[in-house]
């Protein structure tokens, strides 16, 4: 069933019954924003972390080990 074809069921619904349906998806997408937070990295910090570790990549390496 496609997406359309869910929504032209749901607006069948007894509007009781479409508010639950809207329920179901907020509590989805809040548990799926819980699970998967994201970070936000700035492009300054991106340039500076990959400066790091190639200028110390050798220092890198042996703390791997």
């Amino acid at each position: 069933m496609s997406a359309t074809e869910v929504i032209e069921q749901i607006k069948k619904l007894p509007r009781e019954e479409q508010q639950k349906v809207v329920s179901y998806i907020h509590a989805a997408e809040d548990a799926e924003a819980l699970e998967k937070p994201r970070p936000k990295v700035s492009e300054e910090f991106k340039r500076s972390a990959d400066e790091m570790f190639t200028t110390n990549a050798e220092l890198f390496r042996k703390l791997a080990q």
